[in-house]
């Protein structure tokens, strides 16, 4: 073979793979909403959600080479594509280096664009978006009272979209509620603005004890993971929500995460202030290079541990009230957030 090819060639296989890479990012998107998707918006989220640019013809590209394909189907020119059956299995199936540590490059693209000012209370907050049948929605608000009366929650605010309404570029389908809640990844975007880096670990199911929390008993870690944990331990019926809530024993979902230790000072200062706004996410702050909660913390790290934003919404599942969810769904801005009690239209427990 000419020497000369070599490079020529190497750079084809690699736009060949970019190409494909950008195919994925793009089903992803997809797949994350139940409702079709012109190339405006999926642009604006492949930026927004996985850093790749493509104007929107390029993208009306990819999606006539996926409609090709059987990936995707184009509904209408007006409402835009869905992904298909083959399309999903393309995502399952797709390679490893791909699908390996998704989640973790999810919560720190999130964490970056997060611009929430704690001084002016304005600016965008990271949100996962539960989705529940219309009929059965005031009973899941019901069904999450209880969690929110003991703060198994980030945060008391939500924002719920009806059908055909669009919440963080995602469609409400028809028949369908749309239920936002205050990711913890807030706490990580707040953290950087102040030039305090996060290092997010796991997510995991939290074992309370007489209403205290003792252990991790699952974990998923973040950097093996193309799945969020949340979703996972939700569909599988492992968290005890409401039984915690109720008695103070069972499971609830949690997240560790670790700051430098020179930093605890100024975290202190900022997870005050996130309070003060309504978001109270850090469920146990630790000592520098000491265990919480029977997890070790690194040489000169603090660990803390997160309540899971999806706390709520596990609560209803585990009523057999089925919820379609989505964890880091987006960001939504500050002003958009109402207190649950009021949302749902009920009295705050004394």
């Amino acid at each position: 073979m000419n020497k000369n090819l070599t490079p020529r060639i190497n750079l084809i296989k690699q736009d060949g793979r970019e190409v494909e890479r950008e195919k994925l990012a793009i089903l992803r998107v997809l797949a994350s909403c139940q409702t079709p998707l012109g190339s405006k918006i999926i642009a604006r989220r492949l930026k927004n959600e996985y850093g790749i640019e493509l104007s929107e013809r390029a993208v009306r590209y990819h999606l006539i080479m996926l409609d090709d394909r059987g990936m995707t189907c184009k509904i209408s020119r007006r409402d835009g594509r869905s992904i298909t059956q083959l399309g999903l299995e393309e995502l399952e199936n797709a390679l490893v280096t791909d699908k390996v540590g998704f989640v973790i490059d999810k919560i720190e693209r999130l964490a970056y664009l997060t611009d929430f000012n704690l001084d002016t209370l304005s600016g965008m907050v990271p949100v996962n978006i539960s989705f529940f049948a219309k009929e059965q929605f005031k009973p899941a608000l019901r069904a999450m009272a209880q969690a929110y009366k003991a703060n198994l929650c980030v945060s008391e605010l939500v924002c719920i979209a009806h059908e055909g309404d669009k919440i963080a570029d995602i469609s409400v389908p028809a028949g369908q509620v749309a239920f936002a809640t205050v990711c913890s990844i807030v706490i990580n975007g707040t953290l950087l603005k102040a030039g305090i880096p996060m290092d997010s670990r796991f997510g995991g199911t939290l074992q309370f004890h007489q209403n205290k929390p003792r252990r991790f008993t699952d974990m998923i870690y973040y950097t093996g993971s193309s799945l969020d944990p949340s979703e996972i331990f939700i569909a599988s019926r492992m968290t005890s929500v409401s039984e915690v809530a109720r008695r103070g024993e069972g499971k609830v979902l949690c997240n560790f995460r670790e700051i430098p230790a020179a930093s605890l000072p100024l975290a202190e200062k900022i997870i005050a202030k996130l309070k003060n706004a309504g978001i109270n996410g850090v469920l146990v702050v630790g000592e520098a290079g000491k265990s919480v909660c029977e997890m070790p913390s690194g040489l000169n790290k603090v660990g803390m541990i997160m309540m899971g934003g999806l706390n709520p919404v596990a609560a209803a599942v585990e009523n057999d009230i089925p919820a379609a969810s989505q964890a880091m769904s987006g960001l939504i801005p500050y002003s958009s957030f109402k207190n649950y009690w009021e949302a749902a239209g009920l009295k705050k427990p004394a």
